[in-house]
């Protein structure tokens, strides 16, 4: 279970954030809240579909990028800054080479949001499909 709540959790936001998109969709686009025909339902499933998938999808690729050491030096850099205002204390790490070997164990898992992000963008890409062979 530990496994899939996160798979969960996401593809819940995610089916949250696509009703909201096709709710206001429905609403600004159309006066009576039904779609007239099915490219109309298509091309708003599509749209619904794509927002969540690359928000996930995103975060999921920020978060590998981060694992991957790719803002190491700004958030070394951050933690330097702060260290100069404190009276009397010395720094938690000496240099560089020290906070990256402290920070090396440290990774977070992101497969899920990457994963669900990019479920999320398949549909929508079939429901593009399906809207331009309508």
């Amino acid at each position: 279970m530990k496994k899939v709540l996160p798979y969960l959790i996401c593809a819940t936001l995610g089916a949250v954030l696509s009703i909201v998109i096709m709710f206001a969709a429905y609403r600004i686009h159309t006066v009576p809240p039904v779609p007239e025909n099915a490219r109309e339902l298509m091309g708003v499933l599509s749209n619904s579909f794509l927002v969540p998938g690359v928000i996930l999808a995103g975060a999921g690729l920020i978060v590998v990028a981060s694992n991957g050491g790719a803002f190491d030096m700004l958030a070394f850099a951050v933690i330097r800054f702060f260290d100069l205002f404190k009276k009397d204390v010395k720094g938690k790490y000496k240099d560089f080479h020290d906070y990256r070997e402290a920070k090396k164990d440290r990774g977070l898992k992101t497969t899920f949001m990457l994963f669900t992000g990019l479920g999320y963008i398949a549909l929508a890409v079939i429901f593009l499909i399906c809207y331009y062979n309508v």
